[in-house]
């Protein structure tokens, strides 16, 4: 049988601990997701075990040869998703014993994608599975390595029930953190009342006399250091007590139209009979469409239909038929890391990027996994996770009111993906971008263009609302009800819960 076995690993980079394992064990049958933030190191441990990288300390034994397929990007002559799935296809023809693929489905179109899970579930060796996808981990793994706090811990069971294990965990420290403050909060609140007890007793009674004060202060003075004592020696007790270590929480970011260049114009982008074509290929033939400002249009299709092809086309204002408004100012991500210069650090980098404030852009970042400990990194030493990470960022926080995003969900870790998913839908601009991760597109899209068979289809993804239940409304009675009588609820509260009881009613 097949085996993956690490004791004791430490691996450090530029002198800190990138991640430790104390022991994991994998063998022949195991589906593993190794998940966890970007610049964990994730991609590293796959280096650790294929031998590539050797400066490690600790006992890794593997008992058969590693078959690895890295992270890919597109191609002069295929996109991505094609090269992607021409070396998967390779690797599992030759049937390794121990597979580890890199954030194989990134890239991939659906039909692609659905074919990798059937593979993938078909597999019989030991494998290894580096990714974000949360379709793709919950249909195939039965482990999950997750890289948290520069430790590598294992879960039964596939992403889905790692999440549920973890935030019952996260849950359960912060009620232990809750009742740790309570309790805390106490042992000085009574420090401070045998303090000032003690004060009082070394005053004595207002009614005594002074041969009573001169008599007795050598005893009250012993009673008050005593009683002082106590509450120092209680308190201390407290310091020593194990500590909980408060939760990590995500501070949120509000946007403001106002921080953005505004928009003026009923359209940001008119296609009348457009015709794309690439490489001699005919991708799109007599296409209509427009793009209004402020909606979020996802752009869907297979593998090599055109969608980056038809962002550059708006974007070049070269093609016939094809128009962006002169008031559009342009925000790209593209994954071109080479246009992030690599002495410059990562806060100088996004803040000459950006004229929102100081504590806006950290909050940006923080949500999207740069927080203040990448602020005086150079960006040359980045992960490539952190390199899209930073490109993104930059790109949001920009002078821009129109954004093109080409597979921004690429290589973001779950916790970046919603973050992103977050931001989008609050931007006060215009989104027209690409990508494969139907839940980010459910989340952000307001319409989706489809291209297939050389057309383009248009979908609204506004759906009407049912007419909501009779109970529904009588639920919502209720919290306004609750809220009327609730002293610390606002007007602002008051006021939106009954703006949409009406609105229901309506």
């Amino acid at each position: 049988m097949t085996m993956i076995n690490l004791t004791k690993i430490q691996k450090n980079v530029a002198g800190r601990a990138l991640f430790t394992i104390d022991h994991l064990v994998a063998t022949t049958g195991d589906k593993i997701g190794v998940v966890g933030r970007n610049g964990t190191g994730k991609s590293t441990l796959a280096h650790l075990i294929t031998g590539v990288d050797t400066d490690y300390r600790g006992q890794l034994v593997t008992d058969a040869p590693v078959s690895y397929v890295p992270q890919l990007a597109p191609t002069l002559d295929q996109s991505g998703g094609q090269a992607m799935m021409s070396i998967i296809r390779q690797a599992l023809s030759a049937r390794p014993a121990i597979l580890i693929l890199d954030e194989p489905s990134s890239n991939l179109d659906e039909a692609h994608q659905q074919w990798l899970v059937a593979q993938l579930q078909g597999f019989h060796g030991l494998l290894m599975l580096i990714s974000h996808d949360r379709h793709l981990l919950d249909a195939v793994t039965n482990q999950t390595w997750a890289f948290e706090d520069q430790r590598v811990q294992a879960y039964a069971g596939n992403y889905a029930h790692y999440r549920e294990v973890r935030d019952q965990q996260r849950q359960t420290q912060e009620v232990a953190y809750q009742r740790q403050m309570r309790h805390q909060r106490d042992l000085l609140a009574a420090q401070q009342q045998r303090h000032e007890k003690a004060q009082r007793i070394r005053k004595g009674n207002r009614r005594m006399s002074a041969a009573e004060r001169s008599k007795t202060k050598s005893l009250r003075e012993a009673t008050a250091a005593k009683m002082e004592r106590t509450a120092k020696r209680m308190v201390a007790r407290g310091a020593h007590e194990p500590q909980v270590a408060k939760p990590l929480t995500q501070r949120g970011f509000k946007l403001v139209a106002t921080d953005f260049p505004s928009f003026t114009g009923k359209t940001v982008v008119t296609g009348l009979n457009v015709t794309l074509k690439q490489y001699g290929k005919t991708l799109l033939t007599h296409a209509d469409f427009q793009v209004l400002p402020h909606e979020r249009v996802a752009i869907v299709g297979p593998n090599g239909s055109g969608k980056t092809t038809l962002l550059q086309a708006i974007l070049s204002r070269r093609v016939s038929g094809l128009t962006l408004a002169p008031a559009a100012k342009v925000g790209v991500f593209n994954q071109d890391m080479t246009m992030l210069d690599g002495e410059h650090s990562v806060w100088e980098t996004v803040r000459r990027a950006s004229q929102l404030p100081d504590q806006t852009i950290r909050n940006v970042m923080g949500a999207l996994g740069l927080p203040a400990r990448f602020y005086q990194q150079r960006v040359a030493a980045l992960s490539g996770g952190e390199l899209v990470k930073l490109q993104l960022v930059a790109i949001l926080v920009g002078q821009y009111n129109v954004l093109m995003l080409d597979e921004p969900t690429n290589y973001l870790d779950v916790d970046a993906l919603e973050a992103l998913a977050a931001y989008l839908q609050d931007y006060p601009g215009t989104v027209l971008f690409v990508s494969h991760d139907q839940s980010f597109r459910d989340a952000v899209a307001t319409r989706t263009l489809q291209l297939t068979d050389q057309q383009l289809l248009d979908f609204a993804q506004v759906a009407v609302a049912p007419k909501p239940a009779e109970a529904d409304i009588a639920v919502l009675q209720f919290k306004y009800d609750q809220l009327m009588v609730d002293p610390a609820a606002t007007t602002a509260e008051i006021q939106a819960l009954k703006h949409q009881i009406d609105q229901l009613k309506a």
